[in-house]
């Protein structure tokens, strides 16, 4: 059996003794009760992914833009960033986290865990004495409903039950006792531990929203728990930060959760902060203003912004990170409605020779020079550029050729009928279409004007109309989108977007018919995710994904455009900024991010 000990200076009982001493004393120790197994953070120590970052102090509020309202505060049954942004810091990380320096799994709010010679049974080792953000007891039945109560849970609309599937199963969880818990896969499951960093939520609040707890529960009851009306002090959660306003189209405003589970190395529980403050902007341009005129702490620039960041950069006192080799996680694409409403157009939709077409107007250069300003590079794929499982020699790549382009709508019959210029249905009908993106970010539009302007030269007509994000994700979801340019956050491990790639998943926005009738292409995807998640042979999955992302691409489901390398700004009195990464920024960080001044917000002094 392969037993996972922490390694040098993660826990406490590996430290020196006065430090050991200073630990006890912080974490309130009291004769007969339950000792708290904090995790420490090793800041300034050699030899760790944490020895370029200090030890700081408390106080201070970390402030940051985000452009929406969130949808709401359930993080179980929201995709949009606009809600993740925030629920990630109320809710944390789960059993294990993935360390935002190395990208390497550790332990989290388990201690160790125990897998079995055959891999199948993962036993967790719970720490022991942790708190939710309202004093009442984290322990094994915490977890349990977590898994059992809501992500296995049918009832629930949630993408991440998605990556816990093999072989079309759920793994068993069981309870052992109050903290210990045990997990046995139906397969093999190679990134079994990195999908445990999934938060974990409290069944004391929740569990009579169950029906696998109270089978006189709404059905919908869990999917739509914790809406942006929730009393503040009902939504409870392990990370380092707890809810406690939400002024729509103003503000959300989170506070220091004073039972967060980690230490620095001189026993200062962390995070170090105050809180975070979310100003909502309502677009790139007046968080620009805002970072600018020292309002928000952090920044992730667009490339059109930087000779102006650049020339007031050492005036204003802040820093700007610039990485062109690295290009962030995720992607960025224009994707088809293959169960679009229309009838008319979904017919088209469905051919793939349609799909080539808009794929050859869409000039990934011109967006690279004109709208990045070159900090971009192209995108042919779905497996982000920075993982080890991305294969760009395996990519179909459709260059952009309007000339191309014309041919194949010319080959599928879209021609122009009476002369007027534009394309037509065999019923004389103008070829159109809606293209939507989210009001507010400004490469988007730059990028759906461009292609709108592109596919005018051809004959096809495109309607633009941008709207507000959070509809737009309704819509997406919903399936009545028509076409949309948008993208999808993405990491290392290519199976975490199973809730993307496998017909099934609720993130299948393109093809939500695929459920009941997917295609060869989609049921030969479905079989790579399970081969690619059942070998713990890396050369091997990564042969498997390779196929993955060479059938995805060549049917042109999302039609990818161009990535962003990293780019990120801070103001100087913000410390512990020397890890950021494409990975993770400021929020990646805020544990244990802290201020020289505490009452400073980006260079300005601050009351109160």
């Amino acid at each position: 059996m392969a037993v996972y000990k922490p390694p040098n200076g993660l826990e406490v009982k590996r430290r020196m003794r006065k430090f050991l001493i200073s630990l006890l004393c912080v974490a309130g120790f009291v004769f007969g009760a339950l000792a708290q197994e904090y995790k420490v953070v090793p800041l300034g120590e050699p030899g760790t992914p944490w020895e370029t970052l200090t030890p700081g102090k408390p106080g201070g509020y970390l402030v940051i833009g985000t452009w929406n309202n969130p949808r709401s505060f359930n993080p179980w049954a929201t995709v949009e960033t606009s809600t993740t942004v925030v629920t990630n810091q109320i809710f944390g990380t789960g059993l294990t986290e993935v360390n935002p320096v190395t990208l390497k799994v550790e332990p989290g709010l388990a201690k160790s865990w125990e897998i079995s010679e055959d891999g199948l049974t993962i036993t967790f080792y719970l720490r022991k004495g942790l708190k939710w953000s309202d004093g009442e007891p984290f322990t094994a039945d915490d977890v349990i409903f977590t898994f059992k109560g809501v992500i296995f849970n049918e009832d629930v609309a949630t993408s991440a039950r998605d990556i816990f599937y093999v072989e079309g199963k759920l793994p068993e969880v069981e309870k052992v006792d109050d903290y210990t818990v045990k997990f046995t896969l139906p397969a093999p499951f190679r990134p079994f531990l990195r999908a445990m960093s999934q938060e974990i939520y409290p069944m004391h609040k929740l569990k009579d929203l169950s029906r696998v707890y109270n089978p006189d529960a709404d059905p919908q009851a869990l999917t739509n728990a914790w809406s942006v009306d929730t009393p503040p002090e009902e939504i409870v959660g392990m990370g380092p930060f707890k809810l406690v306003e939400f002024i729509p189209d103003q503000l959300v405003v989170l506070e220091r959760n004073p039972n967060y589970w980690k230490v620095d190395p001189n026993g200062v529980k962390l995070p170090y902060l105050d809180g975070i403050k979310y100003v909502i902007t309502g677009g790139a341009d007046a968080t620009m203003l805002k970072f600018r005129n020292g309002e928000l702490d952090v920044y992730g620039p667009r490339p059109e912004d930087l000779a102006t960041l650049k020339a007031e950069a050492e005036q204003k006192g802040f820093e700007i990170l610039i990485d062109p080799t690295k290009p962030f996680f995720g992607t960025n694409f224009l994707y088809f409605n293959l169960d679009c409403p229309d009838e008319k157009l979904r017919e088209y939709f469905n051919m793939i020779e349609f799909r080539q077409a808009m794929a050859h107007l869409i000039d990934k250069q011109s967006i690279i020079d004109n709208i990045y300003f070159g900090l971009a590079v192209p995108q042919w794929g779905p497996i982000s550029i920075l993982s080890p499982f991305y294969n760009e020699e395996v990519l179909p790549k459709f260059e952009y050729d309007p000339n191309k382009a014309a041919e194949l709508l010319d080959k599928i019959g879209l021609v122009d009928r009476n002369g007027d210029g534009w394309r037509d249905f065999p019923d004389g009908t103008t070829f159109e279409f809606e293209l939507n993106t989210n009001v507010g970010n400004t490469i988007r539009d730059q990028i759906c004007q461009l292609f709108v302007d592109d596919a005018a030269s051809v004959g096809i007509k495109v309607n633009y109309n941008p709207i507000e994000f959070n509809a737009l994700v309704q819509k997406i979801l919903g399936g009545q989108a028509v076409a949309v340019v948008i993208g999808l956050t993405g990491g290392v491990e290519p199976h975490f977007g199973a809730n993307v790639y496998r017909s099934t998943g609720n993130l299948h926005f393109w093809h939500y018919s695929a459920k009941e009738n997917p295609t060869p292409a989609e049921q030969r995807i479905d079989e790579l995710i399970e081969l690619g998640i059942k070998t713990y042979d890396f050369d091997e999955a990564y042969k498997y994904y390779s196929e993955l992302a060479k059938i995805f691409a060549e049917n042109l489901w999302l039609i990818y455009t161009v990535n962003q390398v990293y780019m990120y700004c801070y103001y100087k009195n913000l410390q512990n900024t020397a890890e950021f990464s494409p990975a993770a920024g400021a929020l990646g960080f805020s544990d244990v991010l802290w201020k020289e001044n505490p009452n400073m917000v980006g260079n300005r002094v601050v009351e109160g």
